[in-house]
């Protein structure tokens, strides 16, 4: 039982310091002057993209899991989460450099 309140307790801990770290480094990116429409476009390009190859590993991922009842639920979702936030990270760099 004090395992599932440490949980808990790291699920919103982590989205407590996830969000103030969004929050503070917004607030810095905009008195830098980091926020511009460069910004804003690499951004959008690379979460359209991430969702596109997303997608096809959410059908993958889903057929593997059915042809194969030994894959979990919980580890086809660990991938998705793990392919979406990998694509959006890669193709930021790709956009940074492209424009």
């Amino acid at each position: 039982m004090i395992d599932t309140y440490f949980g808990l307790f790291g699920l919103l801990g982590g989205l407590i310091i996830g969000l103030s770290g969004l929050y503070w480094g917004n607030k810095l990116a905009g008195k830098r002057r980091g926020l511009d429409e460069r910004h804003h476009l690499i951004r959008t390009k690379a979460k359209s993209s991430s969702w596109i190859i997303t997608l096809a590993a959410v059908y993958v991922l889903f057929a593997v899991a059915i042809l194969n009842p030994g894959v979990s639920l919980a580890f086809v979702l660990a991938m998705i989460i793990l392919v979406q936030l990998g694509s959006w990270c890669c193709f930021i760099f790709y956009y940074q450099t492209k424009y």
